[in-house]
């Protein structure tokens, strides 16, 4: 079910970005909101398996995968430049905050009334949450108020303000066709689609690994839980790391944190082992995930940033959809995961030497300006 919707996102992504662009998110993601959630309410009453798999697959098609990327992220991109890194990383706080209320709740829930009851609650706490922001609170981009990037109000520009408009407005704007043909759009997407193969072989995986390595499933449940505390200071801290470190170096250093995450886990023998696992992963993943988002607009511009990016996302959904089996099949032929969770830091490690040394793409007009002089 969850390959399927990995696939799906996949296909419908191509579409989605660029509605996006051109329409906003307000109502697109009130409506792939709506009926995700109703294809969720609907596993309370219908329970058949290829019922499950076909309500994971309509999710997917609607683009609803890890903190709705395809309609969140570029939006957030094309409303900052220059608190862009800052923004995202709050952005990135919501699905760690949603699962640390969720989660408790939805097991009271199923615990007191049973799971179908439970799916059924989820399905409408989406229609509660998401339609209402959805349609009151969300633009598709500042010009459409009056305003710049930033909060920059485009009288700024006339007046003592103008270093702050200025610095918001100036971004070279690629289309998606443009970005694609660059050699730095497929480096970064085949970067940052190697990281989410690698961590996608692990996700579904590393709970059972570390209960069948003795670890008592409660002291795995707290570390999993606590994990996010990890998560969320790493989102606050978002914007002054890229400032400090630089968004490039940022993004690599944390596939190089995944790597040791790995490392870790292959060798736990012991809770404390297993606590940093969990609490690497979730820095990791949650900067990581920021970071494709702060990386791309930066790069391409904002103006094209549903499309540019959902062209990456897809195609780093294909890999992360073949991860999940691929770990599985490896695991029962040689009885455990380590004869693929230990190619899988080396992978890590290229993926952060791709990172480290990537630069911007240089536009068209200063190559002619290079090939000139």
């Amino acid at each position: 079910a969850n390959t399927g919707r990995m696939l799906a996102s996949a296909l419908g992504g191509l579409f989605i970005g660029k509605m996006v662009d051109r329409y906003g998110p307000r109502i697109l993601l009130a409506v792939a909101g709506g009926v995700s959630s109703l294809a969720i309410m609907s596993l309370g009453f219908f329970h058949p398996s290829w019922w499950l798999i076909g309500a994971f697959i309509l999710t997917g098609l609607m683009g609803i995968q890890g903190q709705a990327a395809f309609y969140t992220g570029p939006s957030v991109a094309k409303w900052f430049v220059r608190k862009r890194a800052k923004a995202m990383g709050i952005l990135s706080m919501g699905a760690p905050l949603g699962l640390m209320i969720g989660f408790p709740a939805v097991q009271w829930i199923i615990s007191n009334y049973g799971w179908r009851v439970g799916w059924a609650s989820l399905g409408i706490a989406g229609i509660v949450i998401i339609l209402p922001i959805s349609l009151l609170v969300l633009r598709r981009q500042p010009e459409d108020i009056g305003l710049l990037p930033d909060g920059v109000r485009s009288d700024d520009i006339a007046t003592d303000n103008h270093d702050q408009a200025s610095t918001a407005a100036v971004e070279h704007q690629w289309t998606r066709a443009e970005a694609i043909r660059t050699v730095v759009f497929w480096r970064l997407t085949l970067s940052f689609s190697m990281y989410m193969f690698s961590t996608t072989t692990m996700v579904f995986f590393r709970i059972p690994h570390f209960i069948d390595n003795g670890i008592n499933p409660g002291l795995v449940a707290a570390a999993a839980s606590t994990a996010q505390i990890s998560l969320i200071l790493g989102a606050i801290t978002m914007g002054r790391q890229v400032a400090v470190v630089g968004m490039e170096r940022l993004a690599g250093l944390n596939t190089l944190i995944m790597g040791c995450c790995f490392l870790i886990t292959l060798t736990t023998n012991n809770v404390f082992m297993m606590f940093a696992a969990f609490y690497t992963w979730a820095w990791a993943t949650n900067s990581v995930g920021a970071l494709q988002g702060i990386i791309y607009a930066s790069y391409f511009g904002r103006q094209h940033a549903g499309a540019v990016r959902s062209a990456a996302l897809t195609t780093s959904m294909l890999f992360a959809a073949v991860a999940g089996p691929l770990a599985g099949y490896v695991a029962d032929v040689t009885g455990g995961f380590e004869f693929i969770w230990w190619p899988i830091v080396g992978v890590l490690g290229l993926g952060a030497v791709l990172l480290l040394t990537t630069k911007p793409p240089i536009q068209r007009s200063q190559v002619e300006q290079l090939s000139t002089t």
